[in-house]
């Protein structure tokens, strides 16, 4: 008798540490590294969902709100039906691709925080019954979630809230329904580089908001990478479609002129193009000791370097611009962080950053807890 009730001790202390253990794993479906992950302080709150659990690392900091869909919806109208009846996303929310199998490979897709392509997503009613609806350029990706040419191997959508009241929401609803009328007049532009504004003389990222609002209102033609133009789309979120005029238009990021720049030195109140990671990081409590050797020994730095590591992991399009940009990323790793940020050298880096819209710049954003940018959750294809 003894030794059964020393067996149901042991079982059941093994049983105990089993369950706190998988309390604590950090993000049970999506296995990223801490930088990639969305800081708790920065979630919106949400209706309740049995589609839904909540999965952090164990000091609670970080993590993802994670939505999980049917695996068998994956690439169809279903996943936007199954989406919209959560009642999770509202019209206006930002999709962003996001590729956890980036994780660990090269310093710019982590810079990127794993983000490959933004979209936007309405809620929309048909014959009683409600799904989710895609604007996005390519403008042929717009889709209830089915678009071949994108969702086919999406594994991962974040979703990212703009600071949208209902009068808003109604309003960017109306601008799509006129974009998605007249499909032909938005072209994608290839080069993330280079934005409309920079495509001119003379233009500012304001200018490119009443561009797009001409477009979709008179004709002619407007020409955007995917998340040049959800910036584009959400400046028009106080213009109202059916009475458009110009002067209502509105940038939605609280920076000079309305773009991200590259290192914003000191990070607090604002946040750059390259600062996601550290933003990341920083919300989530992580002190400047544990920040720094996360950024020098793992954010800014490249892991796998091999095209036939990266395959499988990286499209070609994707590895050759995070080889292009191998060296900005040794600098800002060696020359800022490592160095202790120096401003003189974030002016350097900024200097060669044209001041732009990455598709991770919404993430950023909410990251840092600026503009009113919000984490949603994240849609996954695992059930």
């Amino acid at each position: 008798m003894k030794k059964n009730k020393n067996k149901k001790i042991i079982i059941s202390t093994f049983l105990l540490f089993v369950f706190t253990l998988s309390a604590e794993i950090s993000t049970r479906s999506l296995k990223v590294s801490e930088y990639m992950m969305a800081p708790v302080s920065t979630w919106a709150d949400v209706p309740e969902s049995s589609l839904v659990t909540k999965e952090t690392t164990a000091s609670g900091e970080l993590g993802f709100r994670v939505v999980h869909l049917k695996r068998s919806t994956q690439a169809s109208k279903q996943a936007a039906v199954d989406l919209a009846a959560t009642g999770i996303v509202q019209s206006g929310d930002i999709f962003l691709s996001f590729r956890p199998e980036w994780d660990g490979t090269l310093a710019y897709a982590h810079m990127q925080l794993g983000v490959s392509h933004a979209a936007l997503a309405f809620v929309v009613e048909q014959g009683g019954s409600k799904f989710i609806h895609t604007l996005e350029t390519p403008i042929n990706y717009s889709s209830p979630m089915n678009s071949s040419h994108h969702y086919g191997d999406l594994n991962a959508i974040h979703v990212i809230r703009p600071n949208l009241n209902n009068e808003q929401r109604a309003n960017l609803s109306g601008w799509a329904k006129k974009i998605l009328a007249n499909p032909g007049r938005f072209g994608f532009f290839t080069d993330y580089a280079t934005p409309w504004y920079k495509r001119g003389a003379n233009r500012t990222p304001l200018d490119q908001i009443k561009e797009l609002a001409k477009v979709a209102t008179s004709g002619g033609s407007f020409s955007a990478y995917c998340s040049e133009f959800v910036w584009t789309f959400l400046g028009l979120r106080d213009c109202n479609p059916a009475s458009y005029a110009p002067g209502c238009e509105k940038v939605i990021f609280g920076t000079q002129n309305g773009a991200l720049t590259g290192l914003v030195p000191g990070l607090a109140g604002n946040a750059g193009l390259i600062q996601g990671p550290e933003a990341a990081l920083v919300s989530g409590g992580k002190n400047e000791t544990e920040k720094k050797q996360l950024l020098t020994q793992s954010a800014f730095v490249d892991i796998l370097t091999s095209p036939d590591q990266l395959a499988g992991r990286m499209s070609s399009g994707h590895r050759a611009v995070a080889e292009a940009n191998s060296d900005l990323m040794k600098f800002i790793n060696q020359g800022y962080y490592a160095g202790g940020e120096p401003a003189e050298v974030a002016a350097k880096i900024n200097s060669g950053v044209t001041d732009n819209f990455s598709p991770t710049s919404f993430m950023i954003r909410s990251n840092a807890k600026l503009d009113g940018f919000k984490y949603v959750g994240t849609v996954v294809f695992d059930r």
